[in-house]
């Protein structure tokens, strides 16, 4: 059965319970709750491993939240207040305070002049309504403290008459203090709709986990026929010795001159660590004296993955390092994954998911980003030549020259000339690289 964690603010439990045994028949649930936002975090690192999905109470703990949800492979969900509630709400507003001046209503779930706007327009008169005029920071952990502060202050100032609220751990506090407060709760049908969201999500990350996957990999070929023998055979032996220390059940099966790991979708982002890097390289590396390189296919039947297998191994190949690639079953590329977990150059560690973010926001390939980063993170530098580039590649100086310039005209990198040691060499072009953080320009 499913197992579903729930986590939200301890006044919203008796509401959400009721709604949540309705599908008792499909999963179990566990309530985890907090009164500060500083308390999720130890909330979430402690608990979210014993679950096949996590439901977050509201947009606001979610986002504090969000760099460590996106580590996890688990799916996650928030709720959220849909269109139709806010308009039930501001309809049951308009009817409960007839004489209401919206311009005198302060509403904490809005911010930035465009939301603030949208609603102004709904209104008599367009009047002006108090929202918040900034972008919430949501890893402040102060939030709830400084958006209940502010409603003070505008009570205290005899601004406003009336407080909205999506934030239902400040609700009985505002009411002890005398504030007219409302509430904008979810509905039953919109919170319903997140739980079965979340449902699919987990059957199909069910299904994805159990999807087939291939490990391809060669040994290296060299003219004496013994000697080829016993580097297979070293292959074979520390591939057998990862699996018995890592604990890891891999179908390693043995050829002529390759080996085909077979495998499912959970286990290689274990591999991977989420496509991060690649643990059986690394242990490669560690144990063998020449390099070895890997793909990964990932397909529908054991064909498809193999012959995805095989073409990431030759994506794999082109790099002149221990590396490995995954091709997955609609033919997107990913890699290179190499056995370091953190980039030496100063660059965030770019994962595929960064490579793409920043293809698309710059209009060059996936497959030139990865060049160049391989680049610098062999080097160890962000500042790089033609020359270094073309050798670490494998590319023709003239090749590396234009996907280096390719980088400056998209402004990934600045180029300069620099006056070589020797008194009679030219200058020489150095290119600095510069790669966003986290794939975002």
């Amino acid at each position: 059965m499913i197992k579903i964690g729930v986590i939200t603010a301890r006044s919203t439990i008796d509401t959400l319970k009721p709604i949540f045994k309705l599908y008792q028949d499909q999963c179990e649930y566990h309530f985890m709750s907090y009164e500060k936002l500083q308390e999720i975090k130890n909330i979430y690192k402690q608990n979210h491993k014993f679950f096949d999905g996590l439901i977050f109470g509201g947009p606001l703990p979610y986002f504090y939240l969000e760099q460590e949800i996106q580590k996890s492979s688990k799916p996650v969900v928030f709720l959220d207040i849909s269109e139709k509630d806010f308009y039930k709400h501001l309809f049951n507003i308009s009817q409960q305070y007839k004489e209401l001046d919206f311009s005198r209503v302060y509403i904490d779930f809005l911010w930035g002049k465009e939301q603030a706007l949208e609603l102004e327009a709904l209104l008599p008169n367009e009047k002006p309504i108090y929202t918040l005029k900034q972008e919430i920071d949501f890893k402040n952990e102060r939030q709830y403290e400084e958006v209940l502060e502010k409603h003070f202050k505008l009570w205290r100032e005899g601004i406003v008459d009336l407080s909205i609220t999506r934030t239902a751990n400040i609700v009985e506090t505002m009411k002890k203090q005398g504030l007219n407060v409302y509430y904008l709760g979810i509905s039953k049908d919109s919170i319903k709709e997140k739980i079965e969201e979340l449902i699919t999500k987990v059957e199909y990350y069910r299904i994805k986990d159990n999807q087939i996957v291939v490990g391809y990999l060669e040994s290296p070929t060299v003219n004496n026929l013994l000697e080829n023998e016993l580097l297979h055979v070293s292959i074979h032996k520390e591939l057998l010795e990862f699996c018995t220390q890592s604990g890891f059940q891999l179908g390693i099966q043995k050829y002529n001159q390759t080996f085909e790991i077979i495998t499912s979708y959970g286990v290689l982002q274990e591999l991977t660590n989420h496509f991060h890097y690649c643990r059986i390289i690394r242990f490669l590396k560690e144990h063998l004296s020449f390099d070895v390189n890997i793909g990964w296919g990932i397909g529908i039947t054991v064909g498809q993955a193999l012959k995805h297998a095989k073409m990431a191994h030759r994506e794999a190949k082109s790099y002149m390092e221990s590396c490995a690639f995954v091709i997955d079953e609609n033919e997107i590329s990913m890699g290179p994954f190499g056995f370091e977990e953190e980039c030496e150059t100063g660059n965030s560690f770019y994962n595929w998911k960064n490579f793409e973010k920043l293809s698309k926001e710059k209009n060059i390939s996936v497959s030139h980003l990865q060049k160049v980063f391989t680049v610098t993170t062999r080097l160890k530098t962000t500042e790089i030549t033609s020359n270094e580039a073309a050798e670490a590649l494998g590319l023709s100086v003239r090749s590396a020259n234009r996907l280096l310039n390719e980088f400056v005209e998209k402004d990934l990198a600045k180029v300069e000339q620099r006056k070589q040691n020797s008194l009679q060499g030219r200058p020489v072009k150095v290119y600095t690289i510069h790669f966003p953080p986290n794939g975002s320009a």
